[in-house]
């Protein structure tokens, strides 16, 4: 391994399905693998998903294709819905699900002569003030969609929590209330969980569940790490240590000369950065493990490269591996100390960086 290195464990994601599967044991699973499986590789995630879930949920045409390119068999909700007339004319052809949540969705599917019924799901803003009709104009898109005849049954009904990591936001309670007024009016199938909710409201695991960070093995919930909800990390993400420096007190280390060295000491160079999608803001003292020791890091992160104080870690080698997240280090950590979030992370991961799944 001479440069930074994802690898990915086909255990842990099942055991992370598996915590989710008997946290909701009456509902169905949507696995989102939206963003590259959160960074993970959607192609590789979905193939090993695919036999233990209901639906993979995905959020743009080209990763719905991409999953029907592959041969995955299991259905494909679309979350976004369609963007494009002739993308619903494909879709029916294809099997591929839809969210319905604007006027213009419902004026295609009226003026459109589809080549079969389309799975329909209906969404609703209950809160989140992102996608989906208004609790206003619910009752006029269910009716519209419920009995149109291009339109496979049952209908599904979905919205989405704005504040379910943290179980004592207001905002909870308010679109619990509005979903679960929904749900006593529409005859359809019901989905309201995403991670976050599927730890903190049992009460609203409806027909399906929508699990998404908690697949990967990071925690969904706010104070709250993912051990302790038996989740693992999917990803560990590593490098090399691939030089060790004797500096002297007073030398700077990095761009812009953040870090004076306090004492002579010995650094080390990491290969891993931003351009690696290793957070360029983290702070130093962001912790790497070399030996299973934190080292932390000084300096900026440049492009290609961190720093790191090995005055802990007397015994490091060039060669050594260094693990940035993963096995040993929570992503949470690491999210902390860039005060972003594991989403960020995940997410971030760039092409150079090889993946392995074992």
């Amino acid at each position: 391994m001479s440069a930074a290195t994802a690898f990915l464990s086909t255990e842990k994601l099942l055991n992370n399905l598996a915590i989710i599967k008997k946290a909701a044991p009456r509902s169905r699973i949507m696995a989102m693998v939206k963003g590259n499986a959160y960074g993970h590789g959607i192609r590789s995630v979905a193939q090993r998903l695919e036999p233990h879930v209901d639906v993979l949920g995905v959020a743009t045409w080209d990763e719905a294709l991409v999953l029907k390119k592959i041969g995955i068999k299991v259905p494909i909700l679309l979350m976004r819905g369609a963007t494009e007339a002739n993308q619903m004319i494909v879709a029916s052809k294809e099997g591929i699900q839809l969210v319905f949540h604007n006027e213009t969705q419902l004026t295609w599917l009226d003026t459109l002569e589809l080549p079969a019924p389309i799975h329909a799901w209906l969404k609703i803003d209950t809160g989140m003030g992102r996608l989906g009709f208004s609790l206003q104009d619910a009752e006029r898109a269910y009716q519209r969609l419920s009995q149109h005849r291009q339109v496979s049954k049952p209908l599904r009904l979905l919205s989405h929590l704005a504040c379910a990591d943290d179980l004592h936001d207001p905002l909870n309670e308010q679109q619990k209330t509005a979903f679960q007024h929904l749900m006593h009016r529409f005859d359809a199938e019901f989905s309201l969980c995403n991670s976050a909710g599927i730890f903190n409201f049992p009460e609203c695991r409806y027909d399906f569940v929508r699990p998404g960070l908690a697949l990967y093995g990071a925690s969904p919930l706010l104070n709250t790490p993912a051990s302790a909800l038996g989740l693992k990390p999917v990803l560990t993400l590593k490098t090399q240590l691939i030089a060790i420096k004797k500096v002297i007190k007073g030398h700077s280390i990095g761009y812009g000369s953040t870090f004076i060295c306090p004492e002579d000491m010995t650094v080390g160079m990491v290969a891993i950065g931003y351009g690696d999608g290793y957070p360029r803001n983290a702070r130093q003292g962001t912790p790497v493990l070399i030996h299973n020791i934190p080292c932390p890091l000084i300096g900026r992160v440049s492009m290609d490269l961190l720093a790191v104080d090995l005055r802990t870690c007397a015994d490091a080698s060039i060669g050594d591996n260094a693990v940035l997240w993963g096995d040993g280090l929570p992503i949470e950590t690491i999210a902390t100390f860039a005060q972003q979030s594991p989403y960020d992370l995940l997410a971030g991961i760039q092409n150079r960086v090889k993946f392995i799944w074992e």
